[in-house]
C-alpha cells in the first residue's frame, strides 16, 4: 500500500506539472466573443465621477475582480492560473467585503470586512477533496479508507459539500478592490445590517450558497441595493490534461455549478453606479485606506512559496 500511495503522489505530481506548463505557457487573455460579452460593461462610459458625500450612515461594497472566463472548463482554469488583466498568478478568484460605518451609542465607527473559509485545517479543501474522490473513492479518506479505496462515480460533488471552518476576515485580507459604490442608509438599515454581520452563522462555508460573495449581496439587499452576483460554470463529464484523464461526474446533476460571483458583484456595481442607485467609492477608499494598496505585494511575498500548492488548489475549483 504505500508504494501505490507513492505511486499515486508522483503521479499527482507529474499531473500539476504539465498542467502548470500547459496553463501557464502563452498569453491568457481570452479572445471569445462570449468572454468580450461577458465584460462589455467593463468599456460602458461611467457618469462624473462625484465627490464623495459624507453621511452619518452608508454602506460600501467592495470588490477585488479577477475577471475570470466562466465559459468553459479550460478558459476558467486557465485564467484561474494566470489571471486577464495583469498575468498575476496568484490562483485566487478575488473577494468582495463591505464597509459599514454610522453611529452607535454616540460615536461614530465603522466596519471592514468579509466573509472567508476553506481553510483545509477539518476537511479537505474543493480541490483536495475531489482529487481524494478521484484516487481513493473518499473526500477525506481514514487510514483504512487508504487502504481499501473504492471508485466514485461523481467526484466532482464535493464542490456541493458544506466546509465547516468559515470566519469573518476583518479588513480586506491580501486584496484590493477593483471598484467600491457606496449607498447611504438610515439608522434603522445600518442597525439591521450590524445584527445581520454580528449574528451570522459564518462557520458553514459553501461555495455554492454562502461565501464572501453571496454575503456582501445580502447585507446590500438590507440596505436596499439589489446585486446580481450570480455566475454559471459548466463542468465536464472528463477531461485530459498531461496524459491523464479525470473524470469527474457520471450524474449530470453536477454539470454545472452556480456560484456568486466577485465579477458578477463587480457588474452590478457598475451598473447601479450608471443607473443613480449607489455612488462611486474607489477613488475615496483608496485616499481613505492608502495601506490597503500595499496588500497586493504582501500577498504575493507571503503566497511565492505557497504558489505549486495553491495552483494546484485552484485548477478545478472556485472558493
Amino acid at each position: 500500500m504505500f508504494i501505490k500511495n507513492i505511486k499515486i503522489y508522483i503521479s499527482k505530481v507529474v499531473f500539476c506539472f504539465y498542467v502548470c506548463i500547459f496553463l501557464l505557457s502563452g498569453c491568457s487573455v481570452p479572445h471569445t466573443r462570449e468572454y468580450r460579452e461577458m465584460y462589455t460593461y467593463l468599456k460602458k462610459p461611467m457618469p462624473c465621477e462625484p465627490v464623495f458625500k459624507q453621511s452619518d450612515y452608508f454602506l460600501v461594497i467592495l470588490t477585488d475582480a479577477r475577471h475570470l472566463d466562466y465559459t468553459s472548463n479550460l478558459s476558467f482554469f486557465k485564467t484561474v492560473a494566470k489571471h486577464p488583466d495583469d498575468a498575476c498568478k496568484h490562483g485566487d478568484v478575488g473577494h468582495t467585503w463591505i464597509y459599514l460605518q454610522g453611529i452607535k451609542n454616540n460615536e461614530r465607527i465603522y466596519l471592514e470586512g468579509g466573509y472567508s473559509g476553506e481553510s483545509g485545517r477539518l476537511q479537505a479543501r474543493y480541490f483536495d477533496g475531489i482529487m481524494n474522490y478521484i484516487d481513493f473513492g473518499y473526500a477525506n479518506p481514514t487510514s483504512e479508507e487508504l487502504e481499501s479505496p473504492r471508485y466514485e462515480d461523481n467526484p466532482a460533488k464535493y464542490l456541493w459539500e458544506t466546509q465547516y471552518d468559515g470566519f469573518f476576515q476583518w479588513g480586506p485580507g491580501f486584496h484590493r478592490p477593483t471598484y467600491a459604490a457606496k449607498v447611504d442608509i438610515s439608522a434603522e438599515q445600518f442597525g439591521r445590517i450590524w445584527t445581520f454581520i454580528n449574528n451570522f452563522y459564518y462557520r458553514e462555508y459553501s461555495i455554492i450558497n454562502s461565501q464572501c460573495s453571496s454575503f456582501a449581496a445580502q447585507v446590500a439587499s438590507i440596505a436596499g441595493l439589489k446585486l446580481n452576483c450570480e455566475v454559471h460554470i459548466p463542468i465536464d463529464a472528463e477531461m485530459k490534461i498531461g496524459g491523464q484523464n479525470l473524470h469527474f461526474w457520471t450524474d449530470p446533476t453536477y454539470a454545472l455549478l452556480t456560484v456568486s460571483s466577485p465579477d458578477m458583484i463587480e457588474r452590478s456595481l457598475m451598473e447601479a453606479v450608471r443607473e443613480g442607485r449607489a455612488e462611486y467609492a474607489l477613488e475615496w477608499y483608496q485616499k481613505a485606506y492608502p495601506e490597503a494598496w500595499k496588500t497586493r505585494s504582501k500577498r504575493w511575498r507571503k503566497n511565492i512559496t505557497r504558489f505549486p500548492a495553491r495552483l494546484a488548489r485552484y485548477l478545478l475549483i472556485i472558493s
